[in-house]
């Protein structure tokens, strides 16, 4: 296939904006013309990076790097405040939410979003869409349409589910997870009431829009028959480059950044660095980020603690201090080497992040692939894991102590896969195979 015009179509989400930003550059690097679509909030980072930029809203739902502040309906406000709750609770309610969340999530106006498409296969030769997982609407019109794509995942690759596995419900647990039987029952009742009301709804449209293209068994399972992109580690050995759709996996999907002066003389001559982050949404547990805090400085009183608060940074203000450093947004990138350890939720962003760099990592999953990742990196010895609602300080301490007294040798390996496998290597991979 001789694909020289690539339309990439990205969800509102910082999280998965900046991936595919950073994928959109790597064929650009090849000499392919890419064209960006997005929502306009997101329109001056795509021209930055000289690229053809297309208004393109595909959900009313929005993350444009601070979730509780963005810009979105009232409704929206509502179902983030239930997420946020229900994380209090732990770690199966809050995916009993997620699931119950995500039609009004994930296919928002489907019929809409197909004429979309249609509007830019008709307007522009695009000879190759890329296609985050999550924006389940748009890999729907795609499909629909009969139009060649590529899927992008950048969570943990399991989020695709396999041959009998239901959305949402994590296929590992990490030990310091509990898990309560029957309400994992539940979890899964839930999960696959909304994965047939996914699947009726896709293949309603397939028919209304296609006559010639197959009914699907799961909307969530629903990938490119070319390729898939993972932001993810091998871990299972199941990358396949000889059978469509091809599997690639790339360690890393972003730009390393430099430290401005500013920041380079706030960390300057300080030993122990510790960065806490809980990402852009989950900064909002406010109460963990107090723990976590407390229990650091209590385990190393010489260490000088970088927090990212998001929106709720001042609601910290009486713990701030010359060692003890809390900002709304950090350069997490440009600090991400600098750092001796990370303490963090399980997002796939930190993660790879993090072990491209090859730092101790504590993790504290609340939701989503969150709980994958984490049992991943407890059975590979890469991290520690905590519960984000039940860890004492003792316990912390404990994990402190033992990231740091650890065997670098797997975070070494895993280390060197990551830098190996960037962008580049995987759009190079895919440019060969299809």
């Amino acid at each position: 296939m001789n694909a020289n015009h690539l339309f990439f179509i990205s969800p509102p989400f910082y999280s998965h904006f900046n991936p595919l930003l950073v994928l959109a550059k790597s064929f650009k690097k090849l000499g392919k013309e890419v064209t960006f679509g997005c929502s306009s909030e997101f329109r001056e980072q795509v021209e930055q990076a000289d690229l053809s930029f297309y208004e393109i809203d595909i959900s009313k739902n929005k993350n444009v790097g601070k979730a509780e502040t963005t810009n979105q309906p009232d409704s929206e406000k509502d179902r983030l405040d239930e997420f946020f709750e229900s994380t209090r609770k732990g770690a199966i309610e809050t995916l009993i939410t997620q699931s119950k969340h995500r039609k009004k999530d994930m296919l928002h106006k489907p019929e809409e979003l197909i004429s979309k498409i249609k509007k830019i296969a008709d307007s522009l030769e695009v000879d190759l869409y890329v296609v985050d997982i999550l924006s389940y609407g748009v890999t729907l019109g795609l499909y629909s349409l009969d139009l060649p794509f590529v899927t992008f995942c950048p969570p943990h690759p399991r989020t695709i589910p396999m041959k009998d596995e239901n959305y949402g419900v994590p296929n590992n647990w990490p030990t310091a997870i509990p898990v309560d039987q029957k309400k994992l029952e539940e979890l899964k009742q839930v999960s696959k009431e909304t994965q047939n009301e996914f699947t009726t709804i896709f293949n309603t449209m397939i028919k209304k829009s296609s006559n010639n293209r197959k009914q699907i068994k799961n909307a969530f399972s629903l990938v490119s028959d070319k390729a898939i992109l993972y932001n993810y580690f091998d871990f299972e050995s199941i990358e396949d480059t000889n059978q469509l759709p091809n599997k690639i996996f790339m360690g890393n999907c972003f730009e390393e950044e430099s430290l401005s002066d500013e920041w380079l003389n706030k960390i300057n001559g300080k030993k122990n660095k510790i960065l806490i982050t809980l990402g852009t949404f989950l900064s909002n547990r406010v109460d963990v980020l107090e723990k976590l805090i407390s229990g650091s400085k209590k385990a190393d009183p010489d260490s000088l603690l970088i927090v990212s608060a998001g929106s709720n940074a001042e609601k910290l203000n009486e713990y701030r201090s010359d060692s003890i450093i809390i900002e709304e947004f950090i350069p997490q990138k440009a600090l991400m080497p600098y750092m001796d350890k990370v303490i963090f939720h399980g997002g796939c962003n930190t993660f790879t992040e993090a072990l491209y760099y090859g730092k101790p990592m504590i993790i504290l999953p609340f939701s989503s692939d969150q709980f994958n990742i984490a049992y991943d990196c407890e059975k590979r010895q890469l991290a520690e894991i905590l519960d984000p609602n039940t860890f004492t300080e003792k316990e912390l301490l404990a994990a402190l102590l033992k990231i740091n007294n650890q065997d670098n040798k797997e975070v070494a390996h895993w280390s060197k896969i990551s830098q190996d496998r960037g962008p580049d290597f995987a759009v190079k991979q895919l440019i060969e195979s299809i």
